[in-house]
């Protein structure tokens, strides 16, 4: 089977219809949302709505946590934080409830066996895998709960970390010509799948990955959209300016 998953919306509109648009050409079998719909950008409602209506099996990022007052944006950076105080006030009853009913945590059968989606880390939801000692120590869970791959986001920072025969994480960036990525099928896996709509990698273009699980191949997708506009409406929200100028730099 072919499964595109993607993260990190953060209410991009524009990013995330052109990544709707974009996938009509590729060919999959089902498709994942890896959390944080909402966050940051201007378009909260359309973007749970349109998730929603597509019935997107999607699980729980930690904005779309923290916006239904599970807990205060404390650790969350100024910027982050007026954004997350702004969506508390947009968001309609029934995008809240949407919200309240996602999981941690999705369980695929796949032809490499168990396959786990979560939002930050197979350890912990909100855990961010950014070092080879995350990893490593993820690649030990995954181990005892017979986990074969694990797809998860969280950084906004498309990659792989593979384990080797000694039980190393090697670190895997995408490659800059875009060509496949082929997997060792008998090691474990962890893929980040980047983000559709703030991605934080140096490279503004918004980014998912397709998984074919039977050659166990991963493809590293980017595509541009009207960053502009979205910038536009940012500001025009009264959100943070950085919020908007980001978008741009890839930062």
């Amino acid at each position: 089977m072919k499964f595109i998953l993607f993260s990190d919306v953060h209410g991009n509109l524009e990013a995330f219809d052109t990544f709707l648009e974009r996938i009509e050409s590729i060919q999959h079998d089902r498709i994942y949302n890896l959390g944080d719909i909402i966050g940051y950008g201007a378009n909260p409602n359309e973007c749970i709505e349109i998730m929603m209506e597509r019935d997107i099996p999607s699980v729980v990022g930690n904005h779309d946590d923290v916006v239904l007052d599970k807990y205060e944006p404390e650790m969350f950076n100024p910027d982050a934080r007026r954004a997350v105080l702004w969506c508390r006030d947009q968001l309609t009853e029934m995008n809240r409830d949407y919200l309240r009913e996602l999981k941690d945590f999705i369980w695929i059968d796949s032809m490499l066996g168990k396959v786990l989606i979560v939002h930050g880390s197979p350890m912990d939801k909100d855990e961010y895998v950014m070092s080879r000692w995350h990893a490593e120590r993820a690649f030990v869970n995954m181990m005892t709960r017979d986990i074969a791959v694990a797809f998860v986001a969280h950084t906004h920072q498309p990659c792989i970390w593979a384990q080797t025969p000694d039980g190393a994480a090697e670190f895997m960036p995408p490659p800059e010509d875009g060509s496949p990525v082929a997997l060792n099928k008998s090691a474990k896996a962890i893929v980040n799948v980047g983000s559709v709509g703030q991605p934080r990698d140096g490279d503004p273009r918004g980014g998912f990955v397709v998984w074919d699980d039977v050659a166990h191949v991963i493809e590293f997708h980017r595509f541009n959209y009207p960053i502009s506009q979205a910038q536009r409406k940012i500001r025009e929200a009264g959100l943070p300016r950085f919020l908007s100028e980001r978008l741009a730099g890839g930062f």
